[in-house]
């Protein structure tokens, strides 16, 4: 008799992301996102979702990518953690998606807002594109994977740290989140 053995996790697509986090007035507001997704999973998109033959998106195109390739993600909460002073956020929408095709990789671009019970004045932000699945790998863009908009009179910091999260089947895992310090935190 042949004895078990357990399967092993592993991703199966591979998505590069960048933030933006957005402060109006005294605290954050919303934070933005690119996903650029791998060539492979590119192709599938491109090939399932679009109707345009020359290799750019039309209006329809990305719509179609919306409502048939990325709104059933709210059931996972848009991939994205999201913490402010350590409470986790459930991401109730997202605004401003948009997607593209560059060099033969799709991205999208979507906001997340954060509710307005965000404090005012200092807190702490930690923010991730996260599959507890791990079905899919994110990481950080190379170069200016983090940016921050409207954040000058806060004196907002923002830098990626590794932490470790757990995976529905494989376990925890070390991730990296961005974790943003503002006003008197930190």
């Amino acid at each position: 008799m042949l004895g078990t053995t357990s399967a092993s996790a592993h991703p199966h697509v591979f998505i590069d992301y960048a933030v933006t986090v957005i402060f109006d007035g005294q605290k954050p507001s919303a934070v933005h996102f690119l996903w650029v997704f791998d060539t492979m999973y590119s192709s599938m998109l491109f090939r399932d979702f679009t109707s345009h033959p020359t290799g750019q998106l039309t209006a329809s195109d990305v719509l179609n990518l919306r409502t048939k390739a990325f709104e059933d993600t709210a059931d996972f909460n848009y991939f994205t953690d999201l913490a402010v002073n350590g409470t986790d956020i459930k991401i109730k929408k997202v605004t401003d998606f948009n997607a593209r095709i560059d060099r033969g990789h799709i991205s999208y671009a979507f906001t997340v807002p954060i509710p307005d019970s965000a404090p005012a004045g200092s807190g702490t932000l930690e923010v991730a594109s996260f599959d507890h699945e791990f079905y899919i790998s994110f990481q950080l863009i190379k170069g200016a994977p983090i940016g921050v908009k409207g954040g000058d009179k806060l004196g907002v910091a923002c830098k990626p740290k590794t932490v470790t999260k757990d995976t529905s089947f494989f376990g925890p895992i070390d991730a990296i989140v961005v974790a943003c310090n503002y006003g008197k935190a930190g």
